[in-house]
């Protein structure tokens, strides 16, 4: 009978616990999207334009030198299909490495650790990134024609290809805040980081598309694998055998895994951020 109550006692800390989580990571949401978009319409079109000035500019380039998408027959899905994975894993690498240094001053309150901070600037990218997907899609099927199903070949592939980047930019932002945190230079590098990761992550080809040279080094590029697990899922008559699902997914979980372990350093040094 003690035992029980013990457990119910236990049991009910850690859902008062989980609430009062989830209610911060609101809380930290609401604010995230106030202060990068501010409070008109003006900050959310900007999120659609930058893609679309890449996509414009890749297809100009494209349709210049004649040559065809690289899987499919739609230069929109080649593009979108990389596009898209390609700045929600940057900003995630890039907006997360002054995630920790920017809210110092909340993360005094007990209420708030990186794990909700961290939290609400992933779900936010997400967020943003899915409803500008949809708002391709739809513009492209009211004005031009696409189809739907030229989105998605393969539904359950796409689930698992976006649960693994879900992952890897969750775990990249991570990290990349635990390293801002205690190493101030961090976020000049992570501009270079990003045009890497949008050099080599597949924008403009398919791995099968590589020189074995070149090949070698992509592949360890986790997001790499990742558009071409994107592609293989989305666009028809196209499969690939060079992507490895369990790469991203690992890398993921590893870059979460370490920056985790800084942040309980963090915890059990006490030494912290002054505001």
């Amino acid at each position: 009978m003690v035992l029980t109550d013990r457990f119910r006692d236990d049991l009910r800390q850690v859902q008062d616990a989980g609430l009062s989580s989830l209610r911060t990571v609101h809380g930290l949401l609401l604010r995230e999207s106030r202060t990068r978009y501010g409070r008109r319409s003006a900050g959310y079109v900007w999120a659609l334009i930058s893609p679309m000035i890449l996509l414009v500019v890749m297809m100009v380039v494209f349709s210049a030198i004649a040559r065809p998408a690289g899987a499919g027959e739609s230069l929109v899905v080649f593009f979108l299909t990389a596009i898209l994975p390609i700045f929600f894993v940057r900003n995630g690498v890039t907006r997360g490495g002054n995630a920790i240094r920017s809210n110092r001053v909340l993360m005094q309150y007990p209420q708030v650790n990186a794990f909700e901070v961290i939290t609400a600037r992933t779900l936010l990218e997400a967020l943003t990134y899915f409803i500008v997907l949809v708002l391709f899609v739809l513009i492209m099927f009211a004005f031009f024609g696409l189809p739907f199903t030229a989105w998605i070949d393969q539904p359950l592939p796409m689930l698992q290809a976006g649960g693994t980047l879900l992952l890897l930019c969750y775990g990249a932002c991570f990290l990349s805040s635990q390293i801002g945190r205690a190493f101030d230079p961090w976020n000049e590098l992570t501009g270079p980081i990003g045009r890497i990761l949008l050099l080599t992550s597949g924008l403009w080809f398919t791995l099968g598309s590589l020189p074995p040279e070149f090949l070698a080094i992509v592949q360890y590029n986790p997001l790499a694998h990742v558009v071409e697990w994107i592609r293989d899922a989305s666009i028809r008559d196209f499969q690939s055998e060079l992507y490895n699902p369990w790469y991203p997914l690992s890398m993921g979980v590893l870059f979460l895994a370490a920056g985790l372990f800084i942040d309980w350093l963090y915890r059990i040094s006490g030494y912290d951020l002054q505001p």
